[in-house]
C-alpha cells in the first residue's frame, strides 16, 4: 500500500538526516527518487540493512525501525531472494502519484532485486486517485531515469480499481471515472510512445465490478 512505502522511505530519510519524506511535496519526492535511481551508491545505511536481516525485536539495542517499516523492507529483501519467474507485477494499492512507483523501484534496487526487476503497477482505486492518475503517469513518463533504466520494452502496467471507487463515489460515478481515466491514460501513453497494459481489478458482485464479461469488454474505451 502506497502509504506504507512512503513510511518506509521516511524512516530512511530521517535516519540520514534528510527530513520527513512523507511531508515533502510531490515535486521534491520525484526529484529525490530520480536522483537516487540515477546514483550508483546505495541509499540505505548498513545499520538499517542489518536490522532488516534479523527477525523484528531481536536486536539488542533500541530498534531503528517500527514493526510496520521492518515488514515492508523485509518484503523487498525476500523478493530479492526469490527466483525472478516466481513473481509477476508488484501492485501498489491506493496509488496516487508518480513517486509511489519510483519509490518501489528504488526499494527493489536497494535490496538487490535483479534486473529487469518486478513490473510496478500503480492501482488507482478511489475517485480522487482515478482523477489524479493522468497527471501521475505523465510525470512518470517524463522521468528520464525511470524511462531509460526501469521501463522494460516501453510497457507500463496500470491497475484500475472497482470496489473502492464504487464505495467512494457510487457505481455510476465510479464507472464514468474509470472510463474517463482509462481514456486519458491511453492518450498520455500514446504521446510518450508507451504501451499501456490495463489490469482490471473487477469480479464478484456488481459493486466490485462483476457482471457479464462480454459486456465489460465492450464498455472499455476504444483502443484499450
Amino acid at each position: 500500500e502506497s502509504t506504507r512505502h512512503s513510511d518506509a522511505m521516511q524512516a530512511i530519510t530521517e535516519y540520514l538526516g534528510l527530513g520527513a519524506y512523507s511531508e515533502w511535496p510531490e515535486e521534491q519526492k520525484v526529484q529525490f527518487l530520480e536522483g537516487e535511481l540515477a546514483s550508483r551508491r546505495p541509499l540505505i545505511p548498513s545499520e538499517i540493512m542489518a536490522e532488516v536481516r534479523q527477525p523484528y525485536g531481536q536486536v539488542e539495542e533500541q530498534p531503528l525501525l517500527s514493526a510496520e517499516v521492518h515488514e515492508v523492507l523485509t518484503t523487498f529483501a525476500t523478493i530479492a531472494e526469490l527466483p525472478f519467474d516466481s513473481l509477476g507485477s508488484y501492485v501498489i494499492s491506493m496509488a496516487r502519484s508518480a513517486s509511489d512507483v519510483l519509490c518501489v523501484r528504488l526499494l527493489q534496487r536497494e535490496f538487490g532485486v535483479r534486473e529487469p526487476m518486478l513490473r510496478v503497477a500503480p492501482l488507482f482505486e478511489t475517485l480522487c486517485n482515478l482523477q489524479s492518475a493522468p497527471a501521475a503517469l505523465r510525470t512518470l513518463f517524463e522521468s528520464k531515469p525511470y524511462r531509460e533504466q526501469h521501463m522494460v520494452g516501453s510497457v507500463q502496467e496500470v491497475m484500475i480499481g472497482y470496489s473502492d471507487s464504487g464505495k467512494d463515489a457510487g457505481r455510476l460515478a465510479a464507472a464514468w471515472a474509470q472510463y474517463e481515466a482509462q481514456e486519458k491514460l491511453l492518450n498520455i501513453a500514446a504521446q510518450y510512445g508507451v504501451d499501456l497494459v490495463f489490469f482490471h481489478g473487477r469480479g464478484g458482485t456488481i459493486g466490485r465490478g462483476g457482471g457479464p464479461v462480454q459486456e465489460a469488454l465492450r464498455s472499455q474505451p476504444a483502443g484499450s
